[in-house]
């Protein structure tokens, strides 16, 4: 058994690196040309392909579960053609013992895949961010949004967010009753030695008519953290995710945002174990003249359901409207759930 274990994992594995480099190659193919506007108007082909190279990561997070899925299709069908399941069959190897034999392979690739993305996808999108701005990461980041600061005793509103510099500051310095004592304007800041130095001030609104303009905003803010809170959740690491879901007051994105995306990447191995959980018992087909098409397309059916609901419920999460651990572990339990029913009902036909 530890024999046909190994053959299961290497033929998987083999699967996984051709199934990824297609799935990989044709996507940044499309994703450049369709994002070729965001690149300079005398970007060159190393500018391209610098511009594919950063996006690679952020394209391999949002394929993840559709190429660990798509190898596990691919493993079976070559099990299939090759008559090869029959001989599972002939070792008495049942449905939940193929699932014992893949099962650590699976674990370990969504665990090494968690990993990389980890690490990998933060960096890149700084790169991509400082390059060609926030619209250069993924439709959802480009939004513009404001990002809102809470001090002590002010409110600080902020318009748009560069390396180094601020600009579109509203300042609402609040009295001890919560109440705004006054609004002041600053066109742009600039980040040097700890603070940040205002210009293009102004005082728009004033209870008491003697306030005056402010040049410099001390602040624990740094062009780094002010650049996390402005970043789509999904491009920050863990230890960032767990900074900011933390953080209460600032930021322009409720807290669940930042739970949603933390529970995806501790859940990534899950996640492989649940589809390989879905897509062996339907590929369970021993006939001569099978050959594993129409199993294959209802399993891709049921897994396009589940990535449409895995996707509705993480956004509904992000807005907060429910709990993160509600966008996230509903549609992968419901998952775990039809697998778990199939593979039963596999074991009970045979």
């Amino acid at each position: 058994m530890n024999q046909v274990s190994l053959y299961l994992s290497r033929l998987y594995l083999g699967r996984l690196a051709g199934v990824a480099f297609a799935v990989l190659t044709l996507v940044s193919l499309l994703d450049s040309l369709g994002n070729s506007e965001l690149l300079p108007t005398d970007a060159g082909l190393i500018d391209r392909l610098r511009f594919v190279v950063l996006r690679l990561p952020l394209i391999f997070d949002s394929t993840f579960a559709i190429i660990i899925f798509l190898s596990v299709l691919v493993t079976y069908l070559s099990l299939i053609r090759r008559n090869e399941i029959v001989a599972l069959f002939g070792t008495g190897m049942s449905v939940f013992g193929q699932l014992r034999a893949l099962g650590p392979c699976l674990f370990a690739v969504g665990a090494l895949s968690a990993l990389i993305v980890t690490l990998v996808n933060p960096p890149a999108a700084r790169s991509l961010t400082d390059w060609l701005g926030p619209a250069a990461l993924m439709e959802q980041a480009g939004d513009e949004r404001a990002v809102w600061v809470s001090e002590v005793d002010q409110l600080v509103r902020i318009g748009n967010i560069s390396e180094n510099d601020v600009e579109d500051l509203t300042f609402f310095v609040l009295s001890p009753e919560g109440y705004v004592e006054s609004v002041s304007k600053a066109a742009n800041a600039t980040y040097e030695a700890g603070a940040w130095a205002l210009a293009d001030t102004e005082v728009m609104h004033s209870l008491d008519g003697e306030t005056t303009a402010p040049r410099l905003w001390t602040t624990r803010q740094t062009p780094d953290s002010l650049f996390k809170l402005q970043t789509y959740p999904r491009f920050l690491s863990i230890p960032d995710l767990l900074q900011l879901y933390d953080l209460r007051g600032s930021g322009s994105r409720p807290s669940s945002a930042y739970l949603v995306w933390l529970i995806d990447r501790f859940s990534m191995p899950i996640v492989a174990l649940a589809l390989l959980l879905l897509a062996v018992p339907l590929m369970q087909r021993a006939g001569r003249r099978e050959t594993g098409e129409i199993s294959a397309m209802i399993a891709l059916a049921i897994g396009f359901v589940y990535l449409v609901a895995d996707g509705i419920f993480t956004t509904l999460a992000e807005s907060g409207a429910f709990s993160g651990w509600v966008g996230q572990l509903v549609p992968l339990c419901t998952l775990i759930f039809v697998g778990l029913w199939l593979t039963l009902r596999t074991e009970e036909a045979t």
